[in-house]
């Protein structure tokens, strides 16, 4: 009975352990597909002709999406399953990003950014509720906090790597290289 219990007890950790895991890279993942759009802006501007307004306005849709969705995505979550919004979440938000690379006007960028924005809320609601189900209320505050870092360093890597394609492929590479980040993300989840 003890070994049981003790077997019990290393399967729900290593599942734990897991969980963290996997909740970390998705979030730190969506930031590679959050990314491109702010550091391509410039260059966005000049191939798409597009003036400082009209970015703000593509700018401002994925804002408005993101808040929106925010409060959807939780509802929807409690409901399916934070694991399902979170990876439906995640490939539309690549899909999206996929659809960046080849646009070539406004209203493309647009309406795909809002879609984005959408797609992005699924990430924290998901991966916190996610964490709450799995953690004890005793554990959180330490575990968040170590858990925490994935908006940091997934926003810092996902501007670096947006950088690094921008300036070699174009703004093509760079959002086609951020999806290949979160498509690796979404496969772990």
């Amino acid at each position: 009975m003890a070994g049981e219990e003790s077997s019990n007890a290393a399967a729900l950790r290593a599942w734990r352990m897991k969980i963290l895991t996997s909740t970390w890279l998705a979030y730190a993942g969506l930031y590679f597909c959050r990314k491109p759009f702010y550091v391509a802006k410039r260059t966005l501007a000049e191939d798409l002709s597009l003036d400082t307004a009209q970015l703000g306005e593509i700018g401002t849709a994925y804002l408005v999406a993101y808040t929106l969705g925010q409060f959807l995505s939780a509802g929807v979550g409690q409901r399916r399953g934070a694991r399902v919004v979170l990876l439906v979440g995640m490939a539309v938000s690549i899909g999206c990003n996929l659809m960046f690379a080849f646009a070539n006007n406004y209203w493309t960028l647009f309406v795909f950014m809002f879609v984005n924005g959408l797609a992005q809320a699924t990430g924290w609601p998901s991966v916190v509720g996610t964490i709450g189900r799995w953690t004890r209320r005793a554990e959180r505050g330490t575990l968040m906090g170590l858990w925490g870092t994935c908006y940091q360093l997934g926003g810092v890597a996902a501007t670096s790597w947006a950088g690094f394609w921008l300036a070699r492929q174009g703004t093509k590479g760079a959002f086609l290289a951020a999806s290949t980040v979160l498509f690796g993300a979404w496969v772990v989840v």
